[in-house]
């Protein structure tokens, strides 16, 4: 896989919890950066995935497991090795992924040893109060890594509505950089060949849903509001988790076993790829902050069909998929009444998925995320010579 970024002598460490590339968005951000940046990605790797897990997509840097202690609430220390000390004694420039406690630490502790070098994060969402005392764990974590962020060198986020809030919280306005997650070449080439879909009306709208089915990612809003319309629409479900039992059984309750909805469980690349080249619309009803963006609508976009996301208070799902011909309140009371819309004028699905791909190239494409990534890599070392 070629790299689209500085040559190896201006590489920029990278430190997460999880092992990329994986399928989370963290995970997935750091994926694409070290593609461009060519430098060591450290993981916590909590899975254990870097010794039996296939790689979900090419890897073209090297990576490294920080030996760690047994989490506890999900917290996991790194054990102090050489590893950890060479990472924490280099000169390069430093970027983690936040939230985690463990790399906020650690970030923390390459500026103090070397006050001179260059260490930056990556606010990828802000968090929300779960129940019990590991919920309670991690909001005094965030309320403690707000504080500690002005210590750090620049902080990237990933819209203009988590950058707000971090300003509101305490961050120079000008140490904050807006860089929004993007696919990859290959994957942008894939979706954006995707014809525009036909008008043809009569057909049942294809509704997809992709997504761990845990209980936050809310399927089950999706599913009521589905229940609420009349014939017209199927749903195809991507995804597995530990909640895929109570969903299927809310859907036979809802609407009968003979039901338009598909549960097809976890996909590989191309599977997915067929099932949004064939969809009309994305929907994504998260209920929590910690779902701050959701690349999977970057996906839906440049295929050329709309994204459906709610507009939640520090998080820029909603911001993401906004589409100035589909004015709405973006609340899941309103889920519903914008599915009947898109159901029942299939030209309007034709018109957003037009407008979806042209926001995605203005905003989101691959040619414009490296321009920024490229400007902020320069502005870095500009500021450390």
């Amino acid at each position: 896989m070629q790299q689209d970024g500085p040559p190896v002598s201006q590489t920029i460490l990278q430190l997460l919890r999880e092992w990329p590339p994986g399928f989370g968005g963290v995970e997935r951000v750091a994926h694409e950066l070290a593609s461009v940046w060519g430098g060591r990605v450290y993981s916590f790797d909590p899975q254990r995935q870097a010794s039996h897990a296939i790689d979900s997509c090419p890897v073209s840097y090297p990576r490294q497991v920080l030996p760690c202690s047994p989490p506890v609430a999900r917290l996991q220390l790194p054990w102090p090795t050489r590893i950890l000390g060479r990472l924490l004694l280099s000169s390069k420039h430093l970027h983690g992924h936040l939230p985690s406690p463990g790399v906020l630490l650690l970030l923390v502790a390459a500026k103090v040893v070397r006050p001179r070098r260059r260490v930056t994060a990556h606010w990828h969402s802000f968090l929300e109060q779960s129940p019990g005392f590991s919920g309670r764990l991690f909001l005094l974590y965030q309320w403690l890594a707000l504080r500690l962020l002005p210590l750090l060198d620049g902080v990237v986020t990933t819209s203009p509505v988590l950058e707000e809030a971090l300003i509101h919280q305490g961050c120079v306005s000008k140490r904050v950089q807006v860089l929004p997650c993007c696919l990859s070449n290959a994957q942008e080439q894939q979706l954006l060949a995707i014809p525009a879909r036909p008008v043809e009306p009569g057909r049942p709208m294809r509704v997809l849903f992709i997504g761990r089915l845990a209980s936050y990612k809310r399927l089950d809003w999706l599913l009521n509001a589905l229940a609420e319309l009349s014939q017209g629409w199927e749903l195809h479900i991507v995804g597995d988790g530990p909640h895929r039992d109570a969903f299927e059984t809310l859907s036979h309750s809802l609407m009968g076993h003979d039901a338009p909805v598909t549960f097809l469980g976890q996909l590989d690349e191309a599977a997915k790829l067929q099932q949004i080249a064939a969809a009309d619309v994305l929907v994504l009803p998260s209920d929590r902050s910690n779902e701050a963006f959701g690349i999977v609508q970057l996906e839906a976009m440049a295929s050329g069909i709309p994204a459906l996301a709610f507009d939640r208070r520090r998080s820029g799902m909603g911001w993401v998929c906004q589409l100035e011909g589909l004015p709405w309140a973006q609340t899941p009371d309103e889920l519903a009444n914008v599915l009947a819309l898109l159901m029942h004028n299939p030209e309007k699905r034709h018109d957003l998925g037009l407008e979806a791909r042209r926001r995605y190239q203005e905003l989101f494409s691959r040619h414009h995320w490296l321009n920024t990534l490229q400007t902020w890599t320069a502005q870095n070392r500009r500021r450390a010579s």
